[in-house]
């Protein structure tokens, strides 16, 4: 069979492929467990459509916060809280599906823009898009930062094939809006300068691309906070963050369950296929060799980073695979292995695969927004919510300070301002000072000195994990009742002094 043929037939599954791809994308973003950091973004939204200023100053904590607030995810809550308010849990889940489409939609596009073919490029975004489930919870900010990020790969490698920069001028514009929606515009920045040392160590042009990389630094000036925003960025950059089960390695999240096994094992196969194609291949190509083993370098760091490596492997690596593919046609018995297999048995199983993973999407009903009030209604390492202990709370009339579960504050504000207010959430570094948060995690993780918190910020109310260690300090606090409790959580009321105490 001539290679002509063997592309003709490559060319009549295209419709098969492509709706395969489709599908299985959309599959593996189905997650409609609502994400920890959404109710926080609402919350932003909720208070700046509602008050005249910009809220520079948080109004949702009890303990001393950061002044400014510097929210770097101000945009993602102005955008999210209309879309929920008018279209509810499927406005922000086309959101989600849309952009998610649209990054790998770009990784497709710098793959073809880099030489490969079809089937390769079909066959590597397969194998892509499992690494994506991460990042796309429902719904978090950093979606934007994903498309981005495959936004900034195309132009940059756009520019370096073709010699080309005109097209770089729009880093710049990007750069304003990804900036005011999330932290992770960082990401961008980072890329234009791998290409300017890539391109400098293969002796080629790399001035037009820190010329952009200073145009595109300056643009994320214009954002509600000024050079106020930097400072915050060099501390939140460098801040360690043990307690935050996403920011630990990628080995140590393996070690400690944080990271499934399948998904560690599809890291692993990453990293194996892309040496045994560029060895294949005989990759010499520096500035995406360079920004491969950066973002691997990233990930093996932070398990969060690990979907910047998965995208750019997804975009550099079908032209090798292509290159195997070409020379594999070359071998007369390879050939003769796809004439005996035709058209129509690969047909009927990319048509069956389809069907497969549409059934499965479909039946965990994608345009949903769940909000488990109990571990035993998610798999592990998902989040659940305390929604009986706030329905207690909110029937009761019960208000004051509320210390609360790490991983709940943010829907406790959502759900209880003005009526609590709370301590600490999953904002972070964004509100409170370092001092306060390492306290907090004393206290949450019932260390030694778990009582310093309570002592320096008391609280009327905590509402704690069952599972945790503090809960079995608090039981055995005479301070402290436990008024509520569900499989998931118990809430603790102060106990009132008594008279000879007044």
């Amino acid at each position: 069979m001539k290679l002509e043929t063997f592309q003709h037939r490559l060319l009549n599954l295209k419709a098969a492929t492509f709706f395969l791809v489709i599908t299985f994308i959309f599959y593996h973003l189905r997650t409609t467990t609502a994400d920890l950091d959404l109710w926080g973004y609402m919350a932003f939204g909720r208070l700046f459509w509602g008050q005249g200023p910009f809220p520079y100053l948080d109004v949702f904590a009890y303990v001393p916060t950061l002044k400014p607030w510097i929210y770097h995810e101000w945009l993602t809550g102005v955008i999210f809280y209309p879309l929920y308010q008018t279209l509810g849990a499927p406005g922000l889940q086309v959101l989600k599906y849309a952009l998610g489409l649209a990054t790998m939609g770009t990784i497709y596009l710098t793959a073809r823009r880099r030489g490969a073919d079809l089937l390769p490029t079909a066959l590597i975004l397969g194998f892509t898009v499992a690494g994506l489930s991460l990042g796309y919870s429902a719904v978090r900010a950093q979606v934007f930062t994903y498309f981005f990020f495959a936004l900034f790969l195309y132009l940059l490698e756009t520019a370096r094939l073709s010699a080309n920069w005109r097209g770089l001028w729009l880093l710049a514009p990007i750069q304003i809006v990804w900036c005011n929606l999330h932290g992770g515009f960082l990401a961008g920045l980072g890329l234009i300068l791998l290409y300017a040392v890539g391109e400098l160590l293969s002796r080629r042009p790399f001035w037009p691309y820190l010329g952009w990389f200073v145009l595109a630094g300056l643009a994320t000036l214009i954002n509600p906070y000024g050079l106020q925003y930097w400072s915050y960025l060099a501390l939140a950059v460098t801040m360690p963050r043990p307690e935050i089960t996403e920011w630990v390695s990628i080995f140590a999240g393996y070690q400690h369950g944080i990271l499934e096994g399948r998904e560690f094992i599809h890291f692993l196969g990453l990293i194996a296929v892309a040496l045994c194609l560029a060895r294949l291949a005989r990759w010499r190509e520096i500035t995406p060799a360079l920004v491969l083993l950066f973002t691997l370098y990233l990930a093996v760091k932070h398990n969060r980073h690990r979907i910047f490596f998965t995208i750019t492997f997804g975009a550099y690596m079908p032209v090798l695979l292509t290159a195997y593919f070409r020379d594999l046609s070359a071998r007369p018995g390879f050939m003769a292995f796809l004439h005996r297999l035709g058209r129509r048995i690969p047909a009927l199983m990319l048509i069956l695969l389809t069907g497969f993973y549409a059934y499965k999407f479909a039946s965990v009903n994608p345009l949903n927004l769940e909000v488990p009030s109990e571990p035993s209604l998610v798999s592990k390492n998902e989040p659940y919510y305390p929604v009986g202990a706030i329905a207690y709370i909110e029937q009761r009339q019960l208000s004051g300070k509320l210390l609360v579960n790490f991983d709940w504050g943010e829907y406790c504000l959502w759900r209880l301002y003005p009526q609590c207010l709370v301590a600490i959430d999953g904002r972070y570094e964004t509100v409170y000072p370092e001092s306060v948060h390492k306290e907090y995690f004393d206290f949450l993780m019932g260390r030694k000195e778990w009582r310093n918190f309570l002592e320096h910020y008391p609280p009327d109310l905590i509402l704690i994990d069952l599972r945790s260690r503090v809960y079995g300090l608090l039981s055995g606090d005479p301070e402290w009742r436990q008024v509520y409790a569900d499989p998931g959580c118990a809430l603790f009321r102060r106990r009132p002094k008594p008279a000879a105490d007044l």
